[in-house]
């Protein structure tokens, strides 16, 4: 790292964006560089400094008052002096094809698309600065620049909507041997020279009108002299200004040797070389992607199971480590046989192996699994005329607690692995006896569960959303909680993971649904003032893939008589995320009822801009951690800033939950915030005390 900032430290690179944060957070991903950064709010500036320094890139924002960027880039080409200085637009306008096809006439390397991947941005700027370290330490001639400079020039393409190729770019001829001409004669070029494995792959990332405006594919080729080489394949859609389709833009890249030497790298690093099963930097990243994934989805269940051969030492010892190690291969091999196509089996050292179990339907399903193994192992092996017998201890552990780190769950499986060899072998043992207990009391809890549901034992709570304006009720998020005969008021993170797990919270569901519109019909004709109040009502992942939801929320409305534009669903951003193109279905035929669409527990999740701009959202909620943290730093201010920003610039309202300080309701109302809710202003609470709020103001939660 250190001779990279060496070899860097003279280089400079201005950065142009009319907002101060973008310049910010540009800046910050790229200081690690060691290179002289430079900042611009404006062409005008860009063009002043360009006069004074001999910049290596510019990274310049398309969309600025004054000068725009297509004019700076226009004027820094026209001028001696900055004519050959690289430029890498980075614009949020990720629709309007012809900015694009402006830019690279404008002489543009590269189009970054808001928000930036750190590891993208560092890359393409890296090779920039690659490029100058080698002209100041080889002192290159102008022709070899120009030859560097066409070897990084993508092959482009233009199909018309009937797959007709409108345009070929000479680099075609160096990429795959065919010349411009060839290719534009051959009617379907493509077809022959993409190996057959792949072709079905890039028809259908062709055909996929979901995966556009900067969506890759990696595929193979054969080239004219009948070498096989992988490109790299981003392709835009092209429109008129009207909107009309006028084909498909692609950029080709040859990155086989990247791509090669990623495999065998890859496999390499993250592959036992004895038995090819997943090593220990493998299985752990599995691990913590598999926590994540648990994180974010209630229903997402895994099992991490610890293995280790029982007496291994003596067959070592007794027959040799070549006959010791023939004996792991044909253990890997019966294990790979025992588990399903999305589990992980991996050699974690010696003779001790690890299966991580994902998707579990529920987590005691991982023990249909670990029966198979145990079975399997029991049978002899026969390895170069010798008969082995040997059997297998087993640790287990369900899903993750909190706080737990991949390390913590191995370290629990290898103590419950020890605890079943010490109760004699050829066994698994589950960490935490106390596990066994929990799973009848979840038993007895989904028995009631039930029967709640079916005889209604559920009570709809209501919070106050009120405007930071100036304080005025705006409405309610309706909130489900159990009112249990012997227990009381149970709390909604015990049964609502279970009734998720069960099916039951379809049910449960459609029931808040029916009463919580049912209040807020009957408060709207006995109060007026309540005529503009909002309902928000939550909708759970499995309720969202239900295919009867909008059927649900209709039926709904018709018997409460509550208009649709009165009630706001709130979905969280990783359920939407779960499957974008039956998510954007969904919600297009809600919105077609009228009903008003929110995004909760927005920036927890992983939806990128491209697909936040699809959904059709009337607003997002801002999460109540980051709500909490507001006050700590400006940095985290920043961020809530930024989320607002962005929640307006797609013409969406904000909400922010977890509000509980005057200060956080007066700094997100300085954000332009409209709305909040939180113990500020009120708990949830049952409906009498919420229909007050309509007669005596917010006042009467605080009395």
């Amino acid at each position: 790292m250190n001779s990279d900032r060496d070899m860097y430290e003279n280089a400079k690179i201005l950065i142009v964006d009319d907002d101060r944060v973008n310049l910010k957070v540009l800046e910050g991903m790229l200081r690690g560089l060691g290179a002289d950064i430079h900042l611009a709010l404006s062409g005008e500036d860009a063009l002043e400094l360009a006069r004074e320094h001999d910049f290596v890139l510019v990274l310049l924002d398309v969309m600025m008052p004054g000068i725009d960027g297509f004019q700076t880039a226009e004027q820094l080409r026209s001028r001696e002096g900055t004519e050959d200085i690289p430029i890498i637009f980075v614009t949020a306008i990720s629709k309007e094809q012809r900015h694009v096809f402006k830019g690279y006439e404008l002489g543009a390397v590269d189009y970054l698309f808001k928000p930036v991947e750190p590891e993208i941005l560092q890359s393409k700027v890296r090779v920039f600065l690659d490029l100058y370290a080698q002209r100041q330490a080889l002192q290159a001639s102008e022709e070899r620049y120009r030859t560097v400079a066409d070897y990084n020039y993508d092959w482009e393409i233009w199909f018309s909507p009937g797959d007709e190729i409108l345009y070929c770019s000479p680099s075609c001829e160096r990429i795959s041997g065919y010349s411009a001409q060839e290719i534009m004669e051959s009617g379907d070029i493509f077809r022959t020279i993409i190996v057959d494995e792949d072709y079905e792959s890039w028809r259908h990332f062709m055909a996929d009108e979901m995966r556009v405006d900067g969506d890759s594919l990696d595929f193979r080729v054969v080239r004219k002299d009948g070498k096989e080489i992988w490109l790299s394949q981003v392709k835009f859609e092209v429109r008129k200004e009207d909107g009309r389709s006028l084909g498909l833009r692609c950029s080709l890249r040859d990155i086989t040797v990247r791509k090669k030497m990623e495999l065998q790298l890859r496999h390499q690093a993250l592959h036992d070389p004895l038995t090819e099963l997943a090593n220990r930097t493998l299985l752990m990243d599995r691990v913590a992607r598999a926590m994540e994934r648990a994180r974010r989805h209630e229903d997402f269940h895994f099992a991490l199971v610890f293995l280790d051969l029982d007496r291994f030492k003596v067959v070592n010892d007794s027959l040799g480590h070549i006959f010791g190690d023939s004996l792991l291969v044909e253990v890997s091999r019966r294990l790979w046989k025992c588990v399903r196509g999305m589990d992980t089996v991996a050699r974690f050292g010696g003779d001790e192996f690890v299966l991580l179990l994902e998707e579990l339907e529920v987590p005691r399903e991982a023990f249909t699994v670990i029966r198979r193994v145990l079975d399997a192992l029991r049978d002899p092996f026969q390895i170069e005329g010798h008969q082995v017998q040997t059997t297998v201890s087993i640790g287990v552990v369900l899903d993750a607690q909190e706080g737990d780190r991949p390390s913590d769950l191995l370290q629990k499986a290898n103590i419950a692995m020890y605890r079943a060899k010490e109760s004699g072998r050829d066994r698994f043992d589950i960490y935490n006896e106390r596990m066994l207990q929990q799973a009848v009391d979840l038993m007895h809890l989904e028995n009631d569960l039930r029967k709640a549901v079916l005889h209604r034992e559920f009570r709809v709570f209501y919070q106050p959303i009120v405007s930071l304006e100036d304080g005025s009720l705006a409405g309610f998020e309706a909130l489900v909680r159990w009112d249990h005969p012997d227990r009381g008021l149970v709390s909604p993170g015990e049964f609502i993971p279970l009734a998720e797990e069960t099916g039951l919270i379809i049910d449960l569901g459609r029931q808040v649904l029916e009463e919580a519109t049912r209040a807020m019909a009957r408060w709207t004709r006995i109060h007026p003032q309540a005529a503009d109040l909002q309902l928000s009502v939550n909708i759970s992942a499995r309720q969202f893939r239900n295919n009867d939801l909008v059927s649900d929320v209709i039926e709904a409305l018709r018997k409460s008589g509550l208009e649709p534009d009165r009630l706001k669903l709130e979905i969280t951003e990783s359920t939407v995320m779960d499957d974008v193109e039956t998510s954007l279905l969904r919600l297009e035929r809600l919105k077609e009822e009228g009903i008003r669409i929110s995004m909760d527990d927005f920036g927890t999740g992983y939806s990128s801009m491209s697909y936040l701009q699809k959904f059709p959202l009337d607003q997002l909620k801002v999460d109540l951690s980051f709500v909490r943290r507001i006050l700590d730093s400006t940095e985290n201010a920043e961020i809530v800033r930024a989320i607002i920003t962005l929640a307006h610039s797609l013409r969406m309202m904000v909400v922010a939950e977890g509000i509980e300080m005057e200060e956080q309701a007066a700094l997100l109302h300085s954000l332009h915030c409209e709305l909040g809710q939180g113990y500020l202003y009120s708990p949830p609470v049952p409906a009498e005390r919420a229909e007050a709020f309509l007669t005596d103001g917010l006042s009467a939660t605080r009395s």
